[in-house]
């Protein structure tokens, strides 16, 4: 065949281009739709039909306990879900009928029966009526009894005779160190570096107000200067319960704020001679524990604290996670997992997470081995946002879920200066999770009420959960 010259070639190839954009212009016009979907406001592409939310992109997977593999936080906000207008009102409905349920329940437990104080007559009440409610919903709960060492505090003040001071009601801070002793008693303030008087506190009870820094800076710092023991009164209204973390080298107490400005008024008046007592005596506590039994190996706790500080209802804190705990309870009753689906109600969470550390001290190495994960669920109630945190292999499913549901959920390194019942579990090398709410500014205070409860992030820590324990099929106790 003959080669054609270039300039014929380039006739053919003009002529040819010329025809085919001829053909796709003719196209376009008949079919009468742009070539490329518009573009949005936000920058994404408008559709007729409704896309699925694009997957959230989660940590790396790692496997390790939550101290080490808890993220950074990062938001899931609400986004348009991929399922059919029929499954999104199906999954909505659900959602509030777990809100309802767990609301009724939180009704009973903080207005019904008050305050939960840790190993008093109080907790045992709110174990009974946990017993009964899992009777109701068909199991066969169990009433795990241990015995705690409990401290109770008291204060006597010798001022001149006609000065009236009223009774004073005083808790000791815990990992207070147990003993009696007196002195005269001394203002020092926050109890910060300028606030210890110059001539030090040498043989004196130290009063310290709460508030800018710790329990702990603050004991320390009246130790060092001499002090044979600290008062430290509120700096809001009411009383409350605190930690050292560590013990202490001297009694501590906490008083109300009422208590304190009394104090303070009296000493501007005259020398006030105070005695501090801290006892150690033995309490039973308890916990509750009630079991879906599975049709496979391994077992998944799902817990929460039942008890409360003193004279505090404690709506958030925790009524609000042991009314979830009951309502997924009622939820899932009689429906088959592969694992057993273990519901734990814990005593005595307050005064050092003695419920869940009792449980878990006395299992065997093989019984501990069975569980392969522990979801914990404390002050879920209060606030606009879920938060979770644990293993990057739990907190990730969760946060997948979300992203698909539309639900806000923040992966958090965990409450600030606090810990729960999770940690118990996760000193032993089980994988946990730890779902939580973003305010926790009532908690320990008159001000946990009803009034501070959001059912909507009830609904969704309910939710969240199911989809969880169903995710869990294989029980994979590692990255996956």
């Amino acid at each position: 065949m003959r080669r054609m010259t270039g300039k014929y070639l380039y006739i053919l190839v003009g002529l040819a281009l010329a025809w085919l954009l001829a053909i796709g212009c003719a196209a376009g016009s008949a079919s009468g739709t742009p070539t490329s979907p518009e573009i949005t406001a936000n920058g994404t592409p408008e559709s007729t039909t409704q896309a699925a939310a694009p997957p959230a992109t989660s940590p790396a997977p790692d496997g390790g306990n939550a101290a080490a593999s808890a993220s950074p936080q990062r938001e899931f906000t609400r986004a348009t879900p991929a399922a059919p207008p029929i499954a999104i009102a199906a999954a909505s409905e659900k959602r509030d009928s777990l809100a309802d349920s767990s609301l009724a329940y939180i009704r009973e437990l903080a207005e019904g029966l008050g305050a939960r104080e840790s190993a008093t007559e109080q907790e045992l009440k709110a174990a009974e009526y946990l017993m009964a409610r899992f009777t109701e919903l068909g199991y066969s709960p169990e009433l795990q009894e241990f015995e705690q060492k409990s401290q109770t505090a008291s204060l006597a003040i010798n001022v001149p005779e006609g000065i009236e001071v009223g009774e004073i009601r005083a808790s000791p801070l815990g990992g207070s160190t147990a003993g009696e002793v007196s002195g005269a008693l001394v203002f020092a303030g926050l109890a910060g570096a300028g606030d210890v008087p110059y001539e030090g506190l040498n043989g004196k009870v130290a009063l310290v107000e709460r508030g800018e820094t710790t329990f702990r800076s603050k004991v320390d710092r009246v130790t060092a200067a001499g002090a044979v023991a600290a008062v430290v009164f509120n700096n809001r209204p009411g009383g409350f319960r605190g930690t050292l973390g560590e013990g202490s080298k001297i009694p501590v107490l906490a008083i109300p704020q009422e208590a304190g400005n009394r104090l303070r008024k009296l000493m501007a008046e005259t020398t006030v001679e105070m005695t501090v007592s801290v006892e150690e005596t033995a309490e039973l506590s308890r916990n509750v524990i009630a079991e879906l039994p599975g049709t496979g190996e391994g077992v998944v706790v799902v817990g929460a604290h039942c008890d409360t500080v003193p004279d505090v209802i404690g709506a958030n804190d925790n009524a609000s996670g042991t009314g979830v705990l009951l309502t997924l309870a009622g939820d899932l009753a009689g429906r088959p997992f592969p694992f057993t689906l273990r519901f734990m109600a814990f005593g005595s969470e307050e005064t050092g997470l003695n419920g869940s550390r009792h449980y878990v001290d006395a299992l065997s190495g093989e019984e501990l081995n069975e569980i392969k994960a522990m979801v914990n669920l404390d002050v879920v109630g209060s606030g606009e946002d879920l938060r979770v945190t644990g293993d990057r292999w739990l907190t990730n499913r969760v946060s997948e879920a979300a992203a698909r549901d539309g639900t806000a959920v923040t992966v958090s390194r965990g409450l600030r200066g606090g810990s729960s019942d999770h940690a118990s579990f996760r000193d032993a090398w089980v994988p946990v999770i730890f779902f939580h709410a973003d305010d926790t500014s009532r908690i320990h205070t008159p001000d946990d009420t009803m009034e501070s409860i959001n059912p909507s992030l009830l609904g969704d820590t309910a939710s969240l959960v199911l989809d969880l324990l169903e995710s869990l099929d294989d029980l994979r106790a590692g990255p996956g």
